[in-house]
């Protein structure tokens, strides 16, 4: 046994410091990419700015936290990604778009927040979509502009890779035999942009359709401008027809 116990530490040892030298290495491989990477902090500016000039002010701390854990989901996305953790970052998009929905959900259900705290509310995911879809704010509203369908495809694309049905999510080879931690593959890299990008839209969809009362007219200019890095361009004219709404060019200083 004591045999055992000197090689697992010798082994420990070994992999402990050749850990930190790939979290240097693929760190370093990747950072050739900073535009990208700079273009997905903007994108999560916009949760930062929804917390601070609508959330806070208007829902209870208890489900305001969900939201708060949403946002470290997906800085907890971007930060895996810097070092080519690809499927741990993806799981972590779906986390984001999870506690968006329990925070959207739980601020209209003091009752059921108290069930969930105590371990006696565990809804599927698909509750949570239901209520959110059937809810006065969504129902009459195109399922494309106020984020649900996409919302609802993200979700699945991202279930793939948390469950592993999918091969292209998978951080190891079919001809390898050991644990790949970090891959600083731009192919990859490329993926999780696109998921980054389609999660963050969603998650902003869903909201400025719950909110729009506060963003109307000249309403929190500060918050419409950190969304409109999170929304493409082709919609910016459907939120001003649909709920005047004005979202701002990237390069607009008006």
């Amino acid at each position: 046994m004591k045999n055992l116990i000197d090689e697992l530490e010798a082994n420990y040892s070994s992999f402990n410091g050749e850990l930190k030298t790939r979290f240097t290495q693929a760190y370093v491989a990747l950072e050739s990419n900073n535009s990208l990477y700079l273009e997905s902090y903007k994108r999560l500016s916009s949760l930062e700015a929804w917390k601070a000039y609508v959330l806070e002010n208007k829902i209870h701390i208890s489900s305001l936290c969900f939201f708060i854990e949403a946002q470290n989901d997906a800085l907890l996305s971007h930060s895996l990604a810097k070092i080519g953790s690809w499927r741990p970052s993806l799981q972590s998009l779906r986390s984001a778009i999870e506690n968006t929905l329990f925070c959207l959900y739980y601020k209209d259900h003091p009752v059921e927040y108290e069930l969930w705290e105590a371990g006696k509310n565990q809804l599927p995911i698909s509750d949570y979509v239901n209520y959110i879809s059937k809810h006065p704010k969504y129902n009459s509203i195109d399922d494309n502009l106020s984020g649900i369908a996409l919302l609802k495809r993200e979700y699945s694309t991202l279930s793939r890779a948390v469950h592993a049905t999918s091969i292209r999510f998978r951080m190891t080879q079919i001809d390898q035999f050991f644990p790949v931690i970090m891959l600083p593959d731009i192919s990859k890299m490329n993926q999780w942009l696109t998921r980054e990008e389609k999660a963050i839209q969603a998650i902003n969809q869903i909201l400025i359709t719950m909110y729009f009362d506060d963003l109307q007219g000249a309403k929190l200019r500060n918050l419409r401008k950190a969304i409109s890095f999170a929304i493409p361009r082709n919609l910016y004219e459907q939120y001003r027809t649909q709920f005047n709404i004005r979202f701002y060019e990237l390069s607009d200083e008006s």
